[in-house]
């Protein structure tokens, strides 16, 4: 009871943490980026709240079962830490050092991490393993970040560092846990965690390869 009680308090918590991340980051876009641009990301931004939102605040068990949801399960334990490698490499690239020793230290050590204790999880299910996942994935939350971009540009004018470098990775990481902890809606929540992953890993060969969006 205390753990679920635990891990439900770790979610609602990370929900506003994440929709300030991205309702921020879409303004940004908005008022810096083509339209065309802006409004993909906005709708991305609100479908996987939505989707976050439905999965803790209105829970209602998957109609999947049995080798579909160990299928789904282990799928979206796989997403958290991609999640998480997509948005390091949108940033520093394919370089291991990133632009602090902070978000080095997040790439090296943090990712594969949250990597191992994702697939400790899916064989041995105890409830503190994931606990221990959603509470991971707000460290790299910390602002750290000096890269003056779009997204970063706001923070550092009033920080002197940006945490939105890692919010898609937090955000797949509520979406992910939150579907497996309560079976809810499986199967939409990884198909949205396979569209925030594929656009981060789009923006990461765009960006650093040719140049676009900047």
């Amino acid at each position: 009871m205390i753990a679920a009680r635990v891990q439900r308090a770790l979610l609602i918590i990370g929900f506003p943490v994440a929709a300030f991340l991205l309702l921020r980051f879409a303004i940004d876009f908005f008022i810096e980026m083509p339209v065309i641009l802006a409004v993909p990301f906005a709708v991305l931004a609100l479908a996987s709240l939505a989707i976050a939102a439905t999965n803790i605040f209105r829970v209602k068990d998957d109609k999947a079962h049995g080798s579909n949801q160990k299928i789904g399960r282990a799928l979206l334990l796989l997403a958290i830490p991609l999640g998480f490698l997509a948005s390091s490499l949108d940033c520093s690239g394919l370089s291991a050092q990133g632009c602090t020793q902070f978000c080095s230290a997040i790439k090296l050590v943090w990712i594969p991490l949250l990597a191992v204790i994702g697939l400790a999880y899916y064989f041995m299910e105890k409830a503190w393993l994931l606990i221990l996942v959603s509470a991971m994935s707000f460290v790299p939350l910390v602002p750290h970040c000096i890269c003056y971009n779009v997204g970063n540009g706001w923070w550092i004018e009033r920080l002197g560092a940006s945490p939105t470098c890692y919010a898609w990775g937090f955000v797949v990481t509520l979406i992910a846990v939150s579907a497996i902890k309560y079976k809810a809606r499986l199967f939409p929540s990884l198909m949205l965690c396979g569209v925030i992953l594929s656009g981060a890993f789009g923006f990461f060969i765009s960006h650093h390869y040719f140049h676009f969006p900047w």
